[in-house]
């Protein structure tokens, strides 16, 4: 085993590098993929103000002593994106749980009703190093139709950019009837893309459960939130091997499904296997 993981962002891979460097009882090191100093310590430093929230064994490393330190450690989400990462790992990483570091002064949603399921039905941005674009891992919204007749209060976990999309937001939340985070109150939160983690805390510490398409939001309850029941909708050409994580959360006696699809998948027959899953 290396002496260290390599964490190289502050998104959902980051959160998961984190998580694993506990569950090996190793240090989370920080090493951005940047070429000159200057560049590197800028986007070391915002990592770190990032996911420090995450955990107090993150560090950060020098410019200088980046390469020495990156033969010492293992850069697992890099063999996860290879898909060479062996599904065993999971099962320890299902066993580890992430410790928020400070909870007082974060945004509360009181607007939001308690037990409330997230509703990620779209993926708008993706970095595409997992195989699939984000249309790619997107769903019609109206796979979802029939949770409009489930009495159970919705929130949108989606992230979108809060001028080009308020539009496609306002309508999703009408026909929905959802909850957005950050339209009726913190308005500091609304987007969610490019809002600190930490902000979020409290709408994900009162979920009763997350239902959509794989991203962030996962990795940030599955590792923080490993008791909120999931059901995780992913594209089959992804690297990222959802049945395996599901798998092992579930031997660890947590409610967590993965659903996969793709451009041949049946989206009626979805719907249902969707729905009987909730």
């Amino acid at each position: 085993m290396k002496k260290m993981i390599i964490v190289r962002d502050q998104f959902g891979h980051g959160i998961a590098a984190v998580n694993f460097a506990k569950a090996f009882g190793v240090k989370g090191v920080i090493i951005p993929k940047k070429d000159n100093k200057e560049d590197f310590e800028a986007e070391a430093s915002k990592i770190f103000d990032i996911l420090s929230f995450f955990s107090g064994e993150l560090e950060t490393v020098s410019f200088e002593n980046r390469e020495k330190a990156e033969a010492e450690g293992w850069d697992v989400i890099a063999d996860l994106k290879a898909g060479t990462l062996p599904d065993e790992v999971w099962k320890k990483f299902a066993a580890s749980q992430l410790i928020p570091q400070f909870t007082e002064g974060l945004p509360e949603y009181k607007g939001m009703a308690q037990g409330s399921v997230l509703f990620i039905p779209q993926k708008l941005v993706s970095d595409g190093e997992c195989g699939v674009t984000a249309a790619q891992q997107s769903i019609n919204p109206q796979v979802f139709s029939f949770l409009k007749e489930v009495n159970v209060p919705l929130v949108l976990g989606q992230h979108f950019h809060k001028i080009n999309d308020l539009s496609a937001v306002q309508n999703l939340a009408k026909d929905f009837n959802l909850y957005v985070p950050g339209m009726t109150e913190n308005s500091e939160v609304f987007g969610i893309r490019g809002v600190a983690h930490e902000k979020y805390y409290n709408m994900y510490k009162a979920l009763g459960a997350s239902v959509g398409i794989a991203g962030t939001h996962t990795w940030i309850l599955l590792t923080m939130f490993p008791d909120t029941p999931q059901i995780i909708l992913y594209n089959k050409k992804g690297v990222e091997h959802w049945d395996a994580i599901a798998e092992a959360y579930r031997k660890n006696g947590k409610k967590i499904t993965a659903i996969g699809f793709d451009e041949e998948t049946n989206l009626a027959e979805l719907a249902e296997t969707i729905e009987e899953a909730l």
